[in-house]
């Protein structure tokens, strides 16, 4: 049997902007992804932590441990639909 499953998480994303100055995005995107805005790193923030890959008192790639960038996850809601 084949199905899909269409999976829908909410997620709110919250980090220190000052932390996120010139600098460090032009090194971010040197060394990760062309992300060019904060609104692009909470994105890419919100699908690593859907996907397991960090939470509040993580090491994260590309940014450190958590808490020094002021990142913080609050996930509200998954909803699951089989089609």
């Amino acid at each position: 049997m084949k199905k899909t499953v269409y999976v829908t998480m909410e997620v709110e994303v919250t980090v220190d902007e000052s932390k996120f100055g010139e600098e460090f995005m032009k090194e971010f995107r040197e060394s990760f992804f062309p992300i060019h805005t904060i609104d692009g790193h909470l994105e890419h923030l919100a699908q690593m932590h859907v996907r397991g890959l960090c939470d509040d008192d993580t090491f994260i790639e590309g940014y450190g441990p958590a808490a020094d960038m002021g990142i913080k996850f609050n996930h509200y809601r998954t909803e699951t639909e089989v089609a």
